[in-house]
Formats: C-alpha cells, sequence, structure tokens
C-alpha cells in the first residue's frame, strides 16, 4: 500500500493525531521535496510545501471515521506555519455599503483640509466656471471653509439649479450668468481676469482658474506680462476644453492642466453616457414613445460615445457608430457594432446621440438635411454646439415644441427634424451624477491646482499637462477606503 494510503488506513484505525501528523510530515519531505523548500518556491510547479500539507490534512479529515478534530489541531500537530492577517485595512468586496450623511466629496474635503494643502489654499483666488449644481455649492463650501478666495463663479448655462444658485450668491460670492455666445464673443470673461488680478495685488493671493469648456483659452492668451506673476494657471475638465487648450497651447501664458483624458474621468464617463440615454428614455415616454427598437447612431467614440453606445444596446436598441478616426471605428466594429460611412448611417438613425466635444461641432446643416423624417437629435457635449442649430433655426419653415424639451422642426424639403434640450447636453434632464462619483474628478483637480499654486518647477508651460499617475493612484485609493468604511 502506498505511503499515503497507509496514514489514512492508520488514521482510521485510530491513530493519534499527533502520529499521523509526524507521518504526513515524513511522506511530504520524502516524496515532494527531499528536503525544506524555500520560501516562495513551488514544487515543480505544484503547491508549496505548506499548501499540500493543509491539502493533506482536510483529505485526512474528510476520511476519518472519528469525528474531525478541530482544524487549528491539525495545524498545530503539522507544523505549519500560521495564518499571517493584514494589520492594514483590507478593501473587501463585500463592504462597500452606501453612505447616506454628511459630505460625499469625501476625498476632496480630506484634501481641502490637510494642513499644507490648506495652507496654500488660504493664499489662493480661485475663479470657477462650473455647472451650477449641488456638487459646486458643496466644492465651494469646502474651499471658503479653509479660506480660499472663490472670487467668481461663471455659471454654464443649460444646468443650472436654482436652489444652488441662490445658495451661492447668499455666501456673497459674484456669479456671472451669460450665453455661451457672450462668454466667448465679450470680454467679459477678460475683465474678470483683470480683476482678480488687481485684487491679488493688493493682497498677494495667487489666482486659479477652474474652467469646464476651455472658455477662458483665449482670454489667458491675451493677459499682460505683470498679470502672469500673479496667476498659477488653469484646469480643464471636459474634453471639449481639452481640445481647445491643446489648439491655442501655444499663446497661452500660463500652465495648463487637464483632467479630461484621465482613468478617473472615465469613470465619470460612464455615468455621463447611461445619463444621456435614461433622460431620452424618460423624455421619450412622458410623451408616450418607448426609446427602445430603434436604430440609433452615435457620433463620436470617445470615454462617453463609448457608454452612450453600451447603454442604447442594453437598452435594446440598433446601434450603429461613427467616428472621424477610423482606429475608434474599428474598436466599435470590434465591440460589435454597425459602422458605415457617416452619410449612409445618417440617413437610417431614428435618434442620433452626438459625443465628439469637437469645438467645429459633429454635424453641419447639409448633414442635418440628409437625415429621415422625424429624426431626434441629442447632444452629449458640454457645449450646445455638437449640431448645426443656429442654421437650421435660419433655414425652418416651422418650429414647434413637444414639451419642455424637445422641438421640432420642419425644413424645407418637408422633413421634420426634433432636437433635444435646444442642443444642449441631455444628460443633465435627470439629476445630474452622484457627487460621490464626481468626488473622484473635483480631487484629481484640486491635486491639479495645488501643484500649480506650488509653482512646481516640473509643469511645462505652452503645453495641456495631464495628472502625474500618483495622483490618480492616491485619489482612486482614498476614495475606496472611505467608500469601506
Amino acid at each position: 500500500m502506498a505511503p499515503f494510503h497507509r496514514v489514512v488506513a492508520e488514521r482510521q484505525k485510530g491513530f493519534e493525531l499527533g502520529t499521523a501528523a509526524c507521518i504526513i510530515r515524513v511522506y511530504l519531505r520524502r516524496r515532494l521535496c527531499q528536503s525544506e523548500p524555500k520560501k516562495g518556491v513551488a514544487y515543480e510547479g505544484k503547491a508549496s510545501l505548506p499548501t499540500a500539507k493543509r491539502r493533506l490534512i482536510k483529505s485526512l479529515e474528510r476520511t476519518s471515521a472519528h469525528p474531525a478534530r478541530p482544524r487549528a489541531e491539525w495545524a498545530e500537530a503539522a507544523q505549519l506555519p500560521p495564518v499571517r492577517e493584514n494589520k492594514n485595512k483590507r478593501i473587501g468586496r463585500y463592504n462597500m455599503g452606501y453612505h447616506l450623511h454628511g459630505s460625499q466629496l469625501r476625498v476632496f474635503r480630506k484634501y481641502v483640509r490637510q494642513n499644507a494643502n490648506a495652507e496654500l489654499l488660504k493664499k489662493s483666488r480661485i475663479i470657477l466656471l462650473e455647472h451650477v449644481l449641488p456638487t459646486t455649492g458643496e466644492m465651494i463650501h469646502h474651499l471658503t471653509k479653509v479660506g480660499a478666495d472663490v472670487f467668481a463663479l461663471v455659471a454654464k448655462p443649460y444646468s443650472i439649479d436654482a436652489e444652488v444658485l441662490s445658495s451661492i450668491k447668499n455666501r456673497g460670492i459674484s456669479v456671472i450668468e451669460e450665453s455661451y455666445d457672450t462668454l466667448e464673443t465679450s470680454d467679459i470673461l477678460d475683465r474678470l481676469i483683470n480683476d482678480a488680478v488687481e485684487k491679488s495685488k493688493e493682497d498677494g493671493r495667487c489666482i486659479i482658474i477652474l474652467d469646464v469648456g476651455g472658455y477662458f483659452a483665449l482670454p489667458l492668451s491675451r493677459i499682460s506680462d505683470e498679470a502672469i506673476e500673479f496667476i498659477a494657471g488653469v484646469v480643464e475638465d471636459t474634453t471639449f476644453g481639452h481640445n481647445r487648450y491643446i489648439e491655442h497651447a501655444s499663446i497661452i501664458k500660463v500652465p495648463i492642466y487637464s483632467v479630461a483624458r484621465s482613468n478617473l474621468k472615465e469613470i465619470e464617463a460612464r455615468f455621463v453616457g447611461r445619463d444621456a440615454v435614461y433622460s431620452m428614455d424618460y423624455v421619450l415616454r412622458k410623451i408616450g414613445v418607448t426609446i427602445a427598437g430603434r436604430n440609433a447612431l452615435v457620433i463620436g467614440y470617445g470615454m462617453i460615445g463609448k457608454n452612450v453606445a453600451r447603454t442604447l444596446k442594453a437598452a435594446d436598441l440598433n446601434v450603429s457608430v461613427y467616428d472621424k478616426h477610423d482606429n475608434k471605428n474599428l474598436h466599435a466594429f470590434i465591440d460589435g457594432y454597425h459602422i458605415h460611412k457617416k452619410r449612409e448611417l445618417l440617413k437610417n438613425a431614428d435618434i442620433i446621440f452626438s459625443a465628439t466635444g469637437d469645438p467645429s461641432g459633429a454635424m453641419n446643416f447639409e448633414e442635418i438635411e440628409e437625415t429621415k423624417d422625424n429624426v431626434i437629435l441629442a447632444s452629449v457635449g458640454s457645449k450646445d454646439s455638437e449640431f448645426d442649430i443656429k442654421t437650421l433655426k435660419e433655414q425652418a419653415n416651422r418650429r414647434k415644441e413637444f414639451g419642455p424639451y424637445l422641438e421640432e422642426y420642419r425644413l424645407p424639403h418637408s422633413r421634420h427634424v426634433v432636437v433635444a434640450k435646444g442642443g444642449a447636453a441631455v444628460n443633465f434632464i435627470i439629476p445630474s451624477l452622484p457627487i460621490e462619483i464626481l468626488d473622484l474628478v473635483f480631487s484629481e483637480i484640486l491635486l491639479c491646482s495645488l501643484l500649480l499654486l506650488r509653482r512646481d518647477e516640473s509643469i511645462r508651460k505652452n503645453v495641456v499637462n495631464v495628472s502625474p499617475d500618483k495622483f490618480l493612484d492616491e485619489v482612486a485609493l482614498d476614495w475606496l477606503r472611505f467608500v469601506n468604511t
């Protein structure tokens, strides 16, 4: 009989635990390795000695005719190494509960309140161009709590929460509410920068600009040499703005950071893509129509476009994708979506989602004319430039509203085009992204801002800088730790 079977047989006859364990040790050393292995070394691709011991003990317990002894006794008798508990807090799969109270910008709040960071922020002056939503209100609260001067908030049109707006104004913060055209064609942002610089000349505070959409790109190219001393730099949040800053980086006189292409931003993009589809489903349901079963076209297969396509597919639509970059069309094809020439796809689409972030737009009026009758246009960009809505309004023979979010335009060739939310981003129709998800991006923006405030020598000018990997890892780990508590 083989040695192992003899061990089992003897145990069944009533051999004492210590004797059986001794035989196991002798057998293992003789048959598996002849000697104790080095730490971490496996036996010819098989389990290591401690692992093999545990497996044999477990098998012995199963085959024993006598009541099984506690496993701890077997381990002790077999002289197995103790299991070492990780003293650091582990991030468990089943421990991620919901946190319904207190601040949802937990990581942002932590970084703001750290002593070294708080000292820098006390000496800062911040110009914000943001969506006026609860996330922005909470961010401003944490910044002002440590003494940062929020000099002004430029409110993004189409995403303004009246209650949050009132709360911010009650803090004594100047709020600028203007259309996109006014922001881009007037000198209002130039004057805002100059006013902040004049104030900083008095108190020495360093100016940081937090932008969403690249609106400060050209104004920052026109600042005086004297103003450069007081402006630490700008941090951009969106792909649309990222592209603008790349275009003008060579003439912008202060350092530029962008978080638009970071891995943390990609997590946010998942929610943006879902929200865009859920929003249109909600709008159509309000008038008794389902979004499912139709032909959908997604223009732009970037971070947001991918998630729009994925959500549409899950909602039972036939999804086609077009991107001006063929490598992204290839990715879309491999992901299971129909691809073709743009004009061919336009002819068959019942609903078109555009998420290019292209400052020049995704569809001109001539392309809109080629769409099928009653097509729905839905933008998922940060600005109302995905479709040529201006020319559409000029050329349309008639305009009709379907509730608060849909407008129908009759074109000269008698076809109809339905525009959602006036061509602005539809993902803001339903409540915005969860604050705890935006905590990831806001924290990354904050770390980039602090890097600018330190005037770090590694920061390059006339290029768009991106966050160091260590920032992303730090934010991700802290976020997981907070959620895991």
